[in-house]
């Protein structure tokens, strides 16, 4: 390809060194993936619940009363999280970055439009089942859809980001359509849903073992194995369309993510994906909390290493023609500052107020 079609990085250079931005990247993109598998996978579980309701003829399960007043809470932190990674990604490939965004156009642009259907759909749950009406499948599955269409647009514009070969091509079919040239498109979309679902099933299954959805009245055992008859099957899933991934990578990539130092993270996802799976196989027989929390914790632990290991991917699929590591440096810590400040006292806001909910679940 024609390295003028190429912009140049931004001659400002870079506020801090590449390898923090790399880092904090990856840890706000496991975050955000968190909260959206919790989103995700608990609108799958609704779903499931819904279709049993309607098959009963019955009002909303203690499950489904339970969960849906968390799905706009998980729909907004999802939200707000995700823009942190955006903003990392923008700093060190973002000449690269706007290009993709401007050659999807209506798609990109109408990202933000589906989530907020999402957001008020998950309101209107909440408000019929506080009147004790079904919610039944069909809004669920809404949103299920609304979500997959997410997913793949922005599955889209990081394949096309790191693709500027194709771009010629694709800006001559205009901008209506998804960039879906990449081989690795399809497995890592279906890896990316797997992995969502079985973050969203572990989630829900330990709310309902730690009391938070309907007090301890009992009926956690067997409303959180919904949870965990969810996460079991979607984490294999996870491994097997992982895998795949491996596969249709083209060979410079794989090299990349499976030798050298960077190897590790992409061995530490895998390892936790596997572990993850364990644990949640051993969770799903117990009725205790504690094997659930321990499969949530290895499963982040492997989003973590995964977010790093795309970075690596991503780098090498654009090393012909950029380096973030030859970016001149200019730091500016008092930004850093600001955010960490910000950051972790974000995550203690929330964890404190999660202690606070769990305090006041009735013992019955």
């Amino acid at each position: 390809m024609n390295g003028d079609l190429v912009p140049q990085y931004d001659m400002l250079g870079l506020p801090g060194p590449g390898w923090l931005f790399q880092a904090l990247m990856a840890l706000t993109l496991a975050l955000h993936w968190l909260f959206l598998g919790a989103t995700v996978g608990g609108t799958a579980v609704i779903l499931i619940e819904g279709a049993g309701a309607r098959r009963r003829g019955g009002s909303p399960s203690p499950l489904v009363r339970g969960l849906a007043p968390f799905l706009p809470f998980f729909l907004s932190m999802a939200m707000t999280l995700g823009i942190a990674p955006l903003l990392f990604v923008q700093v060190l490939y973002g000449h690269l970055f706007y290009i993709s965004n401007i050659l999807l156009g209506w798609w990109w642009l109408g990202l933000l439009g589906l989530v907020m259907v999402n957001f008020y759909l998950f309101w209107w749950a909440w408000r019929r089942t506080r009147r004790a009406e079904p919610v039944g499948w069909i809004l669920p599955a809404v949103v299920l859809a609304l979500f997959v269409v997410c997913v793949a647009i922005l599955s889209s514009n990081a394949t096309l980001m790191q693709s500027p070969a194709a771009w010629p091509d694709f800006h001559a079919e205009g901008f209506h359509r998804l960039y879906l040239g990449a081989p690795t498109f399809g497995p890592r979309l279906l890896m990316a849903l797997a992995g969502f679902l079985a973050a969203g099933g572990l989630v829900a299954a330990g709310l309902a073992r730690s009391g938070l959805l309907y007090g301890r009245d009992g009926q956690a055992s067997p409303h959180a194995r919904v949870g965990m008859n969810l996460a079991v099957p979607a984490l294999v899933g996870s491994v097997a369309f992982g895998a795949l991934v491996l596969v249709r990578m083209p060979e410079s990539h794989r090299s990349a993510a499976m030798t050298g130092p960077e190897a590790a993270f992409l061995y530490t996802a895998a390892a936790g994906l596997v572990a993850s799976l364990g644990l949640a196989m051993v969770a799903r027989r117990s009725a205790s909390l504690a094997p659930v929390m321990a499969a949530g914790g290895v499963l982040f632990v492997a989003l973590l290493a995964l977010a790093a290991a795309r970075d690596t991917v991503r780098r090498a699929a654009l090393a012909e023609i950029y380096d973030p590591a030859g970016v001149p440096v200019h730091s500016e810590w008092l930004n850093f500052a600001v955010f960490a400040v910000f950051l972790v006292a974000g995550i203690g806001v929330i964890a404190w107020v999660l202690k606070l909910a769990r305090q006041r679940v009735p013992a019955d």
